[in-house]
């Protein structure tokens, strides 16, 4: 299953109006469905016209999101890999002596820093997707509520109208899908990284035996990690299908009409 497809799917499952919108097996036959059309009347070309419009701009919008994360996730990566190349070779020159642990203990806090904030944008990305994901499935609702025989031609995930929450928690990622997404790839290396900080800074003060700043490390790591995620959930579970890119989606009050 692909990113686009996992994130429609988790879409569906927050957003229940999506899911209301589409037409249900009891729908079929339904003269309120059939007259959907009728009832735009004159409007139903403009309106058409508008649904297929919106339904392009938030597939490029979808787009944009996936340029962006992948954008992002590769100025950190390419930026942490020269580092490290970087490191070994002060490594070699300075035979692991003071210069290297100086260096080290600069260039590792702030690809931390770089780490995180890309870390938190990805997450903004995915929820955007997952916001666009919505908002395509209320126009996919609408265009089979205006068209009901297009169904046979369109993938549709059918379920009773008042889906049980156990359909919901399966729908909902779990901890290891969370981690396979960029932002989880990020977060898991950002937190070695973490976790290597701290033990550089554990073995420059002098501290004995090695595993020490090993165990330290791996304690360090482990939280961030855990802190990554952490975020990540309460991210998705605060996610609200309004709460995404307002501006494009706020409609101003009706202006009061001039008096003559």
């Amino acid at each position: 299953m692909s990113t686009s497809d996992a994130s429609t799917e988790f879409a569906l499952a927050r957003g229940g109006s999506a899911r209301g919108a589409e037409l249900g097996p009891d729908d079929r036959g339904d003269p309120s469905q059939t007259a959907v059309a009728d009832s735009f009347g004159p409007r139903l070309g403009p309106t058409a016209t508008f649904a297929t419009t919106e339904h392009f701009n938030l597939q490029t919008a979808r787009a944009i999101t996936v340029s962006e994360a992948n954008g992002r996730a590769g100025i950190y990566l390419a930026a942490l890999s020269s580092n490290l190349i970087a490191l070994a070779f002060i490594g070699q020159v300075s035979r692991l002596g003071e210069a290297f642990y100086a260096f080290a203990l600069i260039l590792l806090p702030v690809l931390s820093f770089v780490g995180a904030v890309t870390f938190l944008r990805l997450v903004q990305i995915s929820i955007e997707d997952i916001a666009y994901a919505h908002r395509i499935a209320l126009l996919r609702g609408f265009y089979l509520r205006l068209s009901p025989e297009l169904e046979p031609y369109m993938v549709v995930a059918r379920g009773a109208r008042s889906a049980p929450s156990s359909s919901r928690e399966r729908l909902e990622p779990n901890a290891w899908q969370l981690t396979l997404t960029t932002a989880g790839m990020v977060a898991v290396v950002n937190s070695v990284v973490a976790a290597a900080c701290v033990g550089l800074v554990l073995e420059a003060a002098g501290v004995d035996p090695l595993g020490i700043p090993l165990a330290a490390g791996a304690v360090i790591g482990a939280g961030a990690f855990s802190l990554h995620e952490r975020h990540h959930r309460r991210a998705l579970d605060a996610y609200r299908p309004t709460d995404v890119d307002r501006p494009a989606i706020a409609v101003p009050p009706p202006q009061p009409a001039e008096s003559a």
